[in-house]
């Protein structure tokens, strides 16, 4: 019965979506309905981790290919993650939709991907991940095209193509494998399949890497998060994206495991992408002039901090990965929350137009401050943790650890170059402004955005908490 309720954890956000299409409520018990779905569905990833730790067969189509819900710790990890960055989004959604006349779809199509992405979260075969991978995709291509514009149908069937082309490669790799993949996932790897199959290997984490933008497939990336609103931009950064990570690690680490693809021509490409991307990202944002565009280049680099950690294939860089999808997840969605509030307000949306707004939204640029900081990797924030363990995970590698460590180097200080400005022009413009021009929005779009950056503050402030959850995570998966 325990693992029954992992259902729950679907089941909830996607009743609570149909409710929402079928009765289209008004303001009121729309923010109602969308609140009690995905405080609940946070609850219950919480209460998961104390009651559920086995397997639950949802269908089974032959012997082999069954669709299965899995309680793991990445599981749970994931879970909770996904569902308090998901509460904390559509919170700031209630008062940046407040004039939107399509806002109940905004939120429907949000609880559905949050189904989805649940879904993915606490699969148990690689069958099940992709059914729903592939929900997620088509569940938050509307989050994309909700404004209507020419510019947003463009970004969404952008966003579309590019993730349905990464989802065949990912499928092709599984078809080579056989079978055997569709087995339950295993640490270490799954002993049916043939771990030396590296084509279909590589061709798996590929297709992944795309959602998670990884270059030559990151174009979608920065083009579709500056045209969908706020909220849809915060999840689609900072949770949508980690699907194509937990891809990644569900092939790498509990499908082929790691010994099969250490010294692979595998690994070493998706070392050279993932390094090339990380300063390719970097190099972009730094000069890139659009608000939300700027952000947007900043994720391409810094999800791809998490595959050269993972790539690395050693205990410390996994860690680094972990606690890097932790802290990416949180700062960028927190980031992408301080964007729309200012846009939301002031209208500006460009970084060089932002001259004094400091003293008239205090609170959200010295949150935006905070969060750049974790971002960059300054201590005590979350963010040093992670690029700390990447650091020392590199440095156990040869000529590729070397050259990753210098880039990683050289984005932080890219980094810095263009998230810093943003807060020295907003606090130091040297320009007055009387308190009767302040346009610090209300509590619905403050308070999420305070809980993100006094996450990374307290997280950074005890790092070791969350450097024995990643231990954990890492537990099993290397011999």
């Amino acid at each position: 019965m325990n693992n029954l309720a992992m259902l729950l954890a679907v089941l909830l956000p996607l009743f609570f979506s149909l409710v929402i299409f079928i009765f289209k409520p008004k303001s009121c018990r729309l923010t109602v309905l969308t609140s009690f779905a995905v405080i609940i569905t946070f609850l219950v990833s919480i209460a998961y981790v104390f009651y559920c730790d086995g397997t639950l067969t949802i269908a089974e189509f032959t012997d082999t290919m069954k669709l299965t819900l899995s309680a793991s710790t990445l599981s749970f990890f994931m879970a909770i993650l996904v569902s308090a960055v998901f509460s904390l989004s559509l919170i700031f959604a209630f008062e940046y939709t407040k004039h939107d006349e399509n806002k109940s779809k905004l939120f429907a199509f949000s609880l559905l991907t949050l189904a989805s992405l649940m879904g993915l979260c606490f699969a148990g075969n690689m069958l099940t991940f992709y059914l729903f991978y592939e929900a997620m995709t088509l569940c938050s291509f509307p989050l994309v095209l909700h404004t209507g514009t020419k510019a947003s149908r463009k970004a969404a069937f952008k966003y579309l193509g590019f993730s349905v082309f990464g989802a065949g490669l990912a499928l092709f790799g599984m078809m080579l494998c056989g079978e055997g993949v569709f087995a339950p996932f295993s640490a270490g790897g799954i002993k049916s399949i043939d771990t030396s199959n590296t084509l279909a290997y590589f061709l798996m984490v590929l297709g992944f890497s795309c959602k998670a933008g990884m270059f030559p497939l990151s174009q979608w990336l920065p083009t579709a998060h500056p045209e969908a609103p706020a909220p849809a931009s915060a999840v689609l950064s900072g949770i949508i994206t980690k699907a194509g990570i937990l891809g990644i690690i569900r092939s790498t680490f509990f499908v082929f495991g790691a010994d099969a693809v250490r010294e692979t021509y595998a690994q070493t490409t998706m070392l050279i992408l993932a390094i090339f991307t990380i300063f390719m990202g970097s190099m972009l944002a730094y000069k890139e002039k659009l608000f939300k565009k700027r952000l947007a280049y900043s994720s391409v680099s810094q999800l791809s901090y998490v595959i050269f950690g993972l790539m690395l294939l050693n205990v410390q860089g996994f860690c680094g990965a972990i606690l890097q999808i932790l802290f990416h997840a949180v700062t960028k969605a927190g980031l992408f929350l301080c964007a729309g509030a200012v846009i939301h307000q002031s209208g500006i949306v460009r970084t060089d137009e932002l001259y004094g707004l400091g003293k008239k939204m205090p609170i959200i640029m010295t949150c935006f401050t905070l969060l750049s900081l974790s971002l960059i990797g300054i201590p005590p924030l979350g963010g040093f943790a992670a690029k700390w363990n990447l650091l020392s995970g590199a440095m156990e590698m040869d000529v590729l650890g070397m050259v990753g460590i210098g880039v990683l180097l050289i984005s932080a200080l890219l980094t810095a170059f263009y998230l810093l400005p943003i807060t020295a022009d907003a606090f130091f413009a040297g320009k007055t402004v009387s308190k009767e021009e302040r346009i610090e929005p209300n509590a619905y779009m403050t308070v999420p955005i305070i809980l993100m950056s006094a996450f990374v503050l307290i997280a950074g402030t005890f790092p070791n908490v969350f450097n024995s959850l990643a231990a954990s995570v890492a537990g099993g998966l290397f011999v």
